[in-house]
């Protein structure tokens, strides 16, 4: 991809915060050298200024700031980067604290009720540096947030259940609608949204593939939907009386959660206040003089009996970005085509662990970052529904041009702006090493943690989630207008008036 001489990104991975470095490659400050110098790149990829005489001098790389950063027209405006700036672990440390100040004055009625929400990604990437498991960080991280004066600590794989059930539910419908037909204006192929960064690029450059955007919100805002209306019922409390925090492997989600589609204009809140990424959730407890390796293991809490625990964590096939195709495949391959096939086995073939007659992998560049995963007819072998998981801005690019020139023949697609998916998003802890080579196999680490650590249950069969479903919308359950509204969002194209870098797509 070419960008101007004004502004290049060495390697566009994460569209807000990249997992890889994003810079300005060079800044030149005048040194007074002769004339006829010039700039070469060594093999480590460092700039130098090379003058007349052979003197090499190193050039400094200036970094860009999520307030600089214009890359495809411009992904964060300055009011997004005012929003971002109010979600920081110091911003819920000052809840916090004026919630002890209320109490100590006997104005405790006036205190947030402060839930935190912890995503699993997030969970993996702290079990790889504290060297304990998943379940061990989640009792920890409960513990300490809890005597820093949080209320709630939750695990949001429980909603990302509640997620997939939903879209394999929408990509039904759509593809019914739409006879199984892709594109023409049809509502195929599904295009997931859960990563915002996706949904952020798509929106400010490439209006025209919203409509094949899944409406079904991703599982971040649908725990701050379940927190600000079901939890805060259960509580006799009002939205604005909690202040919700989630803890995600990514900077992009402090966007998501500013979106106006998330506001609640009654009680003047957000379905979730602030995000606080991997990366500043360990800095913070540093900060509180607190590791999780010091800090003794506590219940987990459950969502739905306020005052009781649970002694073990959700879990769903599928990679770090969330497990969508694996589990809408095996969905609709059942209620499309009377084919029993589970997620687990289209995860496993997807992985080349295990290879299935029904299935056909197919890697487009690399296994990890573009793959077709086919379904076949058991009776005439021929495809009856195509996947295809799409990670990194590299292969984003190659998706959309094929859908706007009307080449997709996907389905569906499971999208991430990360290279290899959620494990490797721009909020997650680093390793000490940052080669190239200690960062591919801390990720590759992280997201085996995530994909192995916790038992696996089909989200239908998790007695919890239909005690939610029944218990929040009623009989009619996901039919119903509530569950319509607290499940699903829109989108908005944004058209530039300029595009500031003058790239062709």
């Amino acid at each position: 991809m070419a960008f101007s001489g004004g502004l290049r990104l060495t390697d566009l991975n994460d569209y807000i915060t990249p997992g890889q470095e994003c810079i300005k490659p060079v800044e030149v400050k005048k040194t007074g050298a002769a004339s006829g110098s010039h700039i070469k790149v060594s093999d480590a990829g460092d700039y130098y200024e090379v003058a007349k005489d052979g003197e090499e001098t190193k050039l400094e790389a200036a970094r860009i700031t999520l307030n600089d950063c214009l890359a495809c027209s411009g992904c964060v405006t300055s009011a997004e980067a005012v929003l971002i700036t109010m979600q920081s672990h110091h911003e819920l440390l000052a809840v916090l604290e004026e919630n002890r100040r209320l109490h100590s004055q006997g104005e405790g009625a006036q205190a947030k009720h402060v839930v935190v929400t912890v995503a699993p990604q997030s969970r993996a990437s702290l079990a790889l540096k504290h060297r304990m498991s998943p379940l061990s960080v989640a009792k920890r991280v409960t513990a300490a947030l809890k005597a820093m004066g949080v209320d709630h600590v939750f695990d949001s794989a429980f909603t990302r259940d509640l997620t997939l059930v939903e879209s394999a539910r929408e990509f039904v419908e759509r593809f019914k609608a739409s006879e199984g037909q892709v594109g023409d204006g049809r509502s195929l192929p599904v295009l997931a949204s859960w990563c915002p960064g996706w949904v952020c690029y798509a929106e400010k450059t490439h209006a025209e593939v919203l409509p094949w955007m899944s409406t079904t919100r991703s599982s971040q805002q649908t725990m701050g939907a379940v927190v600000k209306d079901y939890l805060a019922k259960k509580l006799g409390k009002t939205p604005d009386q909690i202040y919700h925090v989630t803890v995600m492997m990514c900077y992009d989600k402090k966007l998501e959660a500013s979106r106006d589609d998330f506001y609640n204009d009654v009680y003047k809140t957000r379905d979730v206040d602030c995000v606080v990424t991997t990366g500043e959730l360990d800095r913070m407890l540093l900060e509180a003089g607190m590791s999780l390796e010091s800090v003794a293991e506590s219940g987990l809490d459950s969502l739905f009996k306020v005052d009781s625990v649970q002694e073990h964590l959700y879990s769903s096939a599928g990679t770090s970005a969330g497990g969508g195709l694996e589990y809408v495949m095996s969905y609709a391959a059942h209620v499309l085509f009377g084919i029993d096939i589970s997620p687990e086995q289209v995860a496993a073939a997807g992985r080349e662990e295990a290879a299935h007659p029904l299935i056909e992998v197919k890697a487009v560049r690399n296994l990890s970052d573009h793959r077709e995963i086919t379904l076949l007819d058991p009776a005439t072998r021929k495809p009856c529904l195509r996947f295809a998981a799409v990670y990194g801005f590299r292969h984003l690019q190659n998706l959309v041009r094929k859908l706007k020139s009307g080449r997709s023949v996907y389905h569906y697609v499971e999208v991430a702006a990360c290279p290899n998916a959620c494990s490797n998003g721009g909020g997650q802890l680093q390793p000490e090493d940052l080669s190239p080579a200690a960062k591919k196999q801390w990720v590759a680490e992280t997201e085996r943690i995530y994909v192995t650590s916790d038992a696996y249950e089909l989200p239908e069969n998790n007695p919890a989630l239909r005690e939610l479903i029944y218990d929040w919308f009623g009989p009619e359950g996901l039919d119903s207008q509530l569950a319509k509204q607290a499940l699903h969002t829109q989108f908005h194209g944004i058209v530039a008036k300029t595009n500031p870098l003058g790239v062709s797509w």
